[in-house]
């Protein structure tokens, strides 16, 4: 059993260190073929390419482990290294047309906070006047009057006129954009980086200063001011929190399992009850995925904490299946995980509603399959599975080159059930923003309003022709031997179970066994006996 925990100096801790073989890292990007059409209303039509396949090596740092060796304390440096091989015929320099996602991010949150400073100043002015009863008998005068409402139509033509002068600083900031999309190549749009706010002066460049302010993670500042934005550069070299985990040295079904992140069992990302108290959306719970505890026969769940969408998913058997001849368990993900969301269904907590004016629901929370993701990303990206797999047709209805194939687009991951060992897997998710007419933007007045697909990831393993050997030689040989000494016990103690009636019986009825016992039934119990010896003492052994 100790073979299964954590300990410094065995084969599992170095394997947990340092991963044996990177992970698999695919991107798929939506070329969008109709970019001009779009922007007239027209349906949008989308092509996938890829596989854009990199290789994901994942080094443990910072490892230290508790008094009393039962947790580790630990950070995760990732790095990503372009397959130009697994991706040929691709390159990272391919031209694509795709949504452009920082710029269509930074104008709806603009778009968004103008609105919502309008809708609190009338909110804070009603209530502070209804709160002072000698100034409600006023109130109702100056309501006649309307000068109130003179403030706030004034305000509110403050707002669209601030919108109106961004409208103006367009071309600066973003390069004279003439579509919502954007010509670029998958270096820069997934690590390198997408260049804006360049060599920017007056209203622009203090435009710029705030969208810097926000810290966005998927936006960095460059050594001469100007910004990028990319998908992924915030994740290559780089950590993704401090972890505490179990070594499994007291319970060895709690073994890898996260015990805090960031010093934190919960998040703050969704919405927590009313009472203040931590909703079940927030709570850290499960592995990373890296590893599971050992003995996984009649688990029928598995919970998974993922840093990249900031939420726990909940995994469940399928049934049985194998990887180059190794026997393991078949984990799909539960088929709730983003199914429909809001009070209705017990699980209002992911309802952030933080995509106004966008297709939604009555109550504000996104239709079935789809994850507001605002608080995550910091940005209105929204979480589906790949090619929008089981999202409702108020979002498949409105674009072309969906094509969901669960074989393909389902999270699943191979689990060796002695070990706890992935052996095969993916995750897979895929990343959209709602596309809308903002107000005041000339570029977007055309605009229909649609979930709009930007990329789809599909990260995972699959074991090297070393590792299967290596789980091969120190597992399933084993388990083969044990399943012979099983099988040779079973026959010998049979073999008994049927000479020994008969010894008995001769030496009952000859009254002196040693007279009366043939020398073939004492040549065979000597070879029984000498054969029970021989798997005893290989047994111990």
């Amino acid at each position: 059993m100790r073979t299964h925990q954590l300990r410094q100096g065995t084969d599992q801790y170095k394997r947990w260190e340092a991963l044996p073989q990177p992970l698999d890292f695919k991107v798929y990007i939506f070329n969008v073929t109709n970019p001009y059409e779009v922007m007239q209303g027209r349906r949008p039509k989308v092509v996938e390419v890829g596989p854009y396949v990199y290789f994901q090596y994942r080094q443990k740092d910072n490892i230290r482990f508790s008094r009393d060796r039962s947790k580790v304390y630990y950070s995760q440096q990732q790095m990503y290294v372009f397959d130009p091989e697994s991706s040929y015929p691709l390159t990272e320099n391919d031209e694509l047309t795709v949504l452009n996602m920082h710029m269509n991010s930074i104008l709806q949150i603009i778009d968004n906070q103008a609105k919502e400073t309008i809708t609190n100043f009338r909110s804070d002015v009603n209530n502070t006047l209804e709160k002072i009863p000698v100034v409600r008998v006023i109130k109702r005068i100056i309501e006649r009057t309307t000068p109130i409402q003179s403030i706030l139509q004034i305000a509110e033509d403050e707002t669209y006129d601030s919108l109106r002068l961004i409208n103006a600083e367009l071309n600066r900031i973003f390069g004279r954009p003439d579509t919502m999309f954007l010509r670029t190549t998958p270096k820069q749009f997934l690590f390198e980086g997408v260049p804006f706010c360049v060599n920017v002066i007056g209203i622009a460049k203090a435009i710029c200063k705030e969208i810097e302010k926000r810290n966005t993670k998927t936006i960095r500042t460059m050594p001469d001011g100007s910004l990028r934005f990319s998908f992924f550069s915030h994740k290559n070299m780089t950590d993704d929190g401090m972890f505490t985990i179990n070594t499994g040295i007291k319970d060895p079904a709690r073994t890898q399992m996260i015990e805090l992140w960031n010093g934190r069992t919960t998040l703050d990302v969704w919405n927590n009850r009313s009472s203040g108290l931590p909703s079940s959306c927030n709570k850290i719970l499960g592995t990373d995925g890296s590893g599971y505890p050992p003995f996984r026969t009649g688990v029928e769940r598995m919970t998974i904490f993922s840093t990249d969408i900031c939420r726990t998913v909940d995994i469940k058997l399928t049934g049985s299946s194998s990887y180059e001849g190794i026997p393991a368990l078949r984990y799909e993900i539960d088929g709730n995980f983003l199914h429909d969301i809001g009070p209705e269904y017990g699980n209002e907590c992911y309802c952030v509603n933080k995509i106004p004016k966008s297709i939604v629901k009555s109550n504000g929370c996104l239709y079935r399959g789809a994850l507001d993701l605002s608080n995550c990303f910091d940005a209105p990206v929204v979480l589906t599975l790949p090619h929008m797999l089981g999202v409702a047709e108020e979002y498949t209805a409105l674009i072309d080159g969906m094509d969901p194939d669960p074989d393909r687009h389902q999270i699943f991951v191979d689990v060796e059930p002695y070990t706890g060992t992935p052996l095969n897997g993916g995750k897979r998710v895929q990343f959209n923003m709602f596309l809308r007419r903002i107000d005041a933007i000339k570029l977007t007045d055309r605009l229909q309003p649609t979930l709009f697909p930007v990329i789809w990831i599909d990260e995972g393993i699959a074991l090297n022709e070393d590792m299967v050997k290596l789980i091969d030689d120190s597992l399933m040989k084993v388990l083969s031997l044990l399943d012979i000494v099983q099988w040779v016990m079973i026959g010998v103690g049979l073999l008994l179970a049927v000479l020994m009636p008969i010894v008995y019986f001769v030496k009952r009825c000859g009254g002196d066994g040693s007279r009366t016992v043939s020398p073939a039934v004492t040549a065979t119990t000597s070879a029984a006996s000498l054969s029970m010896a021989g798997v005893t003492g290989e047994r111990n052994k």
